[in-house]
């Protein structure tokens, strides 16, 4: 049972989200249910008030009624690391993470919490959207396209292995619809693992952090400003700069020269900040001719 109204408003407008995304145009609800909605919106039940909250998902009466495939998240883990190196800090943390409780109810029998890889001296942290089902099954965050990609970027930016630390938003994989389909994490499923990442982050203690998209963004950030109107802008993260840009997986669905050039910008900036040497073939990349 949910007691938050606003909790549950929240969980049925991610569901009523999802079902619109997956093609859904009408649900079946129960007079019950279009009770119970109307007593969390605060008016008066009626068949007519249902669609207000999405109206591109349309009510009928039946006996049926709506499955929250959300599920409901606690709040958001509290705890301190030991001192130690860091790679005793990172094992703390790992072993911490696979015993939350919470955590566990995400994974199956063969899945393991997706931690950050890479190196622990990195100067910058790039962090990435919630792991996909071909990451959990790697293991590893920003495999396949997405993951090569991002290599190819950091190559070309002369950005070495040493000098960089991969890391999901998310420890899960935010449960989809179906078994190969992909939802975007809720806010509280970014707020409850945010405390992993940001653990992560400490332990690295990078010059840099690079968000790799909106997810990423919005949790460390807040959702306000989009990350269309935010990339390419520095903001700050308990004293450490924060660069916003897109997600590889952006350049994937709009591999555009255009798309291409606003990403390398932000890149370009990220180098700057680094102190690499930057050529002038470097600043050229998918410049208008």
């Amino acid at each position: 049972m949910i007691d938050d109204p606003a909790e549950a408003l929240e969980i049925l407008l991610e569901e009523l989200k999802r079902q619109k995304a997956a093609g859904v145009r009408r649900i079946s609800l129960s007079a019950e249910s279009l009770a119970a909605l109307k007593a969390l919106g605060g008016s008066p039940a009626s068949p007519l008030a249902a669609p207000a909250i999405a109206p591109s998902v349309k009510p009928t009466v039946a006996k049926s009624t709506v499955a929250m495939a959300a599920p409901l998240i606690p709040d958001a883990p509290v705890f301190t690391l030991a001192a130690g190196t860091k790679a005793e800090r990172m094992q703390a943390l790992r072993q911490r993470v696979e015993a939350c409780a919470e955590t566990k109810k995400h994974l199956t029998a063969a899945q393991r919490p997706l931690l950050g890889h890479g190196s622990l001296d990195a100067k910058v942290v790039f962090v990435g959207e919630a792991p996909s089902l071909e990451e959990m099954e790697a293991g590893q965050a920003f495999a396949g396209a997405s993951g090569e990609l991002l290599q190819k970027i950091l190559a070309a930016a002369e950005i070495s292995p040493a000098d960089h630390y991969l890391a999901p938003v998310m420890v899960w994989r935010p449960e989809a619809p179906t078994q190969y389909g992909k939802r975007p994490p809720t806010a509280r499923e970014l707020a409850f693992n945010l405390p992993y990442l940001r653990a992560q982050i400490d332990v690295v203690a990078p010059r840099i952090v690079v968000a790799l998209g909106a997810q990423a963004f919005e949790a460390l950030h807040g959702r306000s400003p989009s990350i269309t109107q935010a990339r390419g802008q520095w903001f700050d993260l308990a004293g450490v700069p924060l660069l916003p840009t897109f997600h590889p997986n952006y350049l994937l669905h709009n591999p555009s020269p255009s798309a291409k050039r606003t990403v390398w910008e932000d890149f370009l900036l990220l180098m700057g900040k680094l102190g690499l040497p930057i050529s002038e073939k470097q600043r050229g990349y998918y410049a208008a001719n």
